[in-house]
């Protein structure tokens, strides 16, 4: 989680603390979440932003532990017992307190609050932590099903990473595969980590777009220097896109990336009256490309159909591969960014017996898990149900989301007629047990 949203949660609570707060009662953000949702608060926010908060939202509210309330105590309790410190940070902290007793005579004098009763900071960072290869698997799958070559290049590159050795993958697959889940789930635990959608990028000088420089200059300055990019649909990015005058905007695009991934000090410069350049050393920044590359494939070959990882794969198929010469001869990219490529990964595309596995999944991957996590209740989803979601995710490569996004649906319309239900039993189909409950307290 993001520094600066860790010390604006302690800074609040511990300040509730030493203003006799301990006892406020503070409402669990889920619930303020979900009632913003519903009232439309983040339709004009993009669905990055939207799970960026989602994620953010989630986390803090595991402090309440499933509780719509909690004591602002309680709360600061729980964040320090899930809080990592090292001994050095023990030391630390209690140095400063026996400073601040110094300057107290204790006795009991219980002050008035002087404080808002309502909060919405993000929680704290994750601290130091010796990750290995391994560690990042494990954590990996808890949150993303199968894939395992994918998650393993994902953790052995993160590592190298973490450890300041630059490198850049492309991970390749259909829409729905977990691509980018597996580095949205990386992203809660790494701040550095920032996908970016590549199909938005334009050209530098381009008004009013969103341009290469602004991936750095829109983060602060001690993040950018060892960033791992990731640029979601890389391959609409990589397509040929010709302007009136014949200029392939593709191309342009893409030798501003080379500039950074040549690893070099790249200076930018910001637009407005107050423009001013910037120089960001790109030394230790990574880059990821995902994508479906299905152009790449379809010019590839006579029968697209026949093309891998488009179709449902048994489990032990080995998705279609992709060549440093297929990028350059059949997916439109410089054979200088091809050639910086260290690593590319294929992966399958996910099977209806897949997505129903996800469904019945007790990890954190479950949208059915999520949801039960974020609103605090309890969700039964009928066989038949979660059958019909995985056949539409499979069969339309809608993926995960897809299914969550209906579970929400479900869900969504029996909380309107019972918001303080804290059981709901959802299903799609019609039932045909007579007094069959769709809610029980």
């Amino acid at each position: 989680m993001l520094r600066e949203k860790a010390f604006d949660f302690w800074k609040t609570y511990i300040g509730l603390m030493t203003k006799g707060g301990v006892d406020v009662p503070m409402t669990n953000p889920a619930v303020t979440f979900t009632a913003d949702a519903k009232a439309g608060e983040y339709d004009d926010i993009s669905d990055e932003e939207y799970y960026e908060l989602l994620d953010f939202t989630e986390e803090l509210a595991s402090f309440w532990k499933k509780n719509r309330e909690a004591t602002a105590g309680a709360v600061l309790l729980e964040a320090l017992v899930n809080t990592d410190l090292s001994l050095s940070e023990t030391d630390k902290l209690a140095q400063i307190l026996a400073e601040a007793s110094e300057r107290k005579t204790y006795k009991y004098i219980k002050p008035e609050p002087e404080f808002e009763t309502t909060f919405d900071k993000m929680p704290f960072d994750e601290g130091e932590v010796e990750w290995t290869p391994q560690m990042i698997y494990e954590y990996l799958d808890e949150n993303v099903y199968r894939q395992e070559n994918a998650k393993k290049a994902a953790a052995i590159m993160l590592y190298n990473h973490l450890k300041g050795r630059r490198r850049n993958m492309i991970l390749a697959g259909p829409t729905g595969c977990g691509k980018t889940e597996i580095w949205r789930s990386l992203q809660k635990r790494f701040p550095f980590i920032k996908i970016v959608n590549g199909p938005q990028i334009a050209c530098d000088g381009w008004k009013g777009s969103y341009h290469v420089k602004d991936i750095f200059l829109e983060e602060p300055a001690e993040k950018v220097k060892k960033m791992l990019i990731v640029i979601d649909e890389a391959d609409k990015l990589f397509e040929p896109s010709i302007g009136s005058a014949g200029v392939d905007y593709s191309r342009k695009i893409q030798n501003e990336f080379l500039k950074i991934m040549d690893g070099d000090k790249v200076d930018f410069v910001s637009e407005g009256n107050d423009a001013k350049k910037t120089t960001i050393d790109c030394s230790h920044v990574s880059f990821v490309f995902c994508g479906s590359f299905e152009t790449l494939l379809q010019n590839r070959e006579d029968k697209p159909a026949t093309i891998g990882f488009f179709q449902n794969t048994a489990p032990d198929e080995e998705a279609e591969s992709i060549t440093i010469e297929d990028l350059v001869e059949y997916g439109n990219v410089r054979r200088e960014i091809a050639g910086r490529i260290q690593q590319i990964v294929a992966l399958n595309a996910l099977t209806v017996d897949d997505f129903e596995h996800i469904l019945n999944s007790r990890k954190q991957m479950s949208p059915i898990r999520q949801l039960e996590k974020l609103y605090m209740v309890n969700l039964s989803v009928d066989d038949k149900t979660k059958r019909i979601l995985a056949e539409k995710a499979a069969g339309k490569n809608l993926g995960c989301r897809y299914m969550r996004s209906q579970i929400q649906s479900m869900l969504d319309e029996k909380m309107f007629d019972d918001p303080d239900c804290r059981n709901f039993k959802l299903s799609l189909v019609e039932e045909k047990e007579e007094g069959l409950p769709w809610c029980a307290a």
